[in-house]
């Protein structure tokens, strides 16, 4: 018996394997054409002269990508042996090759969409450094930006009842942002504050400060001590105890955070001169809190300070570890000071 293909069954079967065929190249062309190689993101230096071959094996070597095949066909096509131009480029993690060659071929450093982290604890003076270092203004211009206040009271309240001579330390809130070449310092600080009031918020903070009988205010001023002074996250909560306790009982803070802060020496052991410097900030000479805030904290070192946790305990001291050491008496203290900080 002889068994007749049906034509319609044979058009089938060529139309899967086009299918699959279509789709095989569409992942070729994916790979090597338009999917993300960039790994890692960083500063990445073409020196005057490379050629594609030595630009796309540093790349290799560097770690910004696991092959250069994708990176020579790109190269290929965009001619980019003639046109690659030195400089030193910022890379982003997941940048497509399209993209990565042709700012290699018009020498634009900095790509569309710049990635910024500002780690807990960072003060002003540090967040201007980091975002002058990513092309977005000077240092001078960020710090001239925050140290005006009642400019953005308008868009958020919360700065309205700052005192005289005051900045933005401590409502630059700590977190990865995104920004464009094109942002001034103003945009950046506008973003971080509002991220701040929606945190704020989120966590019902104003409420805690509140019910705790502090206002918002002595509760970011203490956070930012709180963030600089303790290693441990578990540890802040019982550390702000501490601190309030001593600020309410009036014997003062004693925290060398407050003291590095003025001095802007955050390594280091600190100095018999430096413990004496006479400024408002060093709390070993005066009682209370600071003028201001010494750092911009993160939304754990704000709840602990809103939160704190009760204890016996009046003094403690960060052990090289990290572990926080608690004492109830100068004298357990100084026993724990000569055993953990050695």
């Amino acid at each position: 018996m002889i068994q007749i293909t049906s034509p319609f069954r044979f058009a089938g079967t060529i139309a899967l394997g086009i299918g699959v065929l279509m789709l095989i190249g569409w992942g070729i062309f994916r790979l090597i054409w338009g999917s993300p190689v960039i790994q890692i993101s960083g500063d990445f230096e073409i020196e005057s002269g490379a050629g594609a071959s030595q630009v796309w094996k540093a790349l290799d070597e560097q770690g910004f990508v696991t092959r250069t095949l994708s990176l020579k066909y790109a190269g290929w096509r965009e001619d980019a042996e003639s046109k690659i131009k030195a400089g030193t480029y910022y890379l982003e993690a997941g940048e497509t090759i399209t993209e990565v060659v042709r700012r290699f071929t018009t020498g634009d450093t900095q790509p569309g969409e710049i990635t910024i982290t500002y780690p807990e604890g960072f003060t002003v003076q540090q967040i201007a450094a980091r975002t002058a270092a990513r092309g977005i203004g000077t240092e001078e211009a960020f710090i001239a930006a925050a140290s005006d206040p009642a400019a953005y009271a308008a868009d958020f309240p919360f700065l309205g009842n700052l005192p005289p001579n005051r900045t933005l330390e401590g409502y630059l809130f700590p977190d990865t942002y995104k920004v464009f070449p094109d942002d001034t310092p103003t945009d950046v600080i506008q973003r971080m504050l509002a991220t701040f009031d929606q945190r704020a918020r989120a966590a019902d903070l104003p409420e805690k400060a509140r019910i705790a009988g502090r206002t918002i205010d002595e509760v970011v001023n203490m956070a930012s001590i709180v963030e600089r002074e303790v290693i441990s996250d578990d540890d802040m909560a019982m550390v702000a105890g501490v601190l309030w306790k001593r600020n309410d009982e009036d014997t003062g803070l004693f925290a060398d955070a407050t003291t590095r802060y003025i001095l802007n020496k955050w390594d280091g052991a600190l100095t018999v001169q430096d413990l004496a410097v006479d400024s408002l900030y060093n709390t070993r000479k005066y009682k209370g809190l600071p003028p201001g805030p010494i750092s911009n904290p993160g939304l754990r070192a704000l709840l602990a300070a809103a939160e704190p946790q009760e204890s016996e305990y009046y003094y403690y001291l960060s052990a090289t570890n990290g572990e926080t050491i608690f004492a109830e008496t100068n004298d357990e203290h100084n026993r724990n000071k000569a055993q953990y900080l050695q």
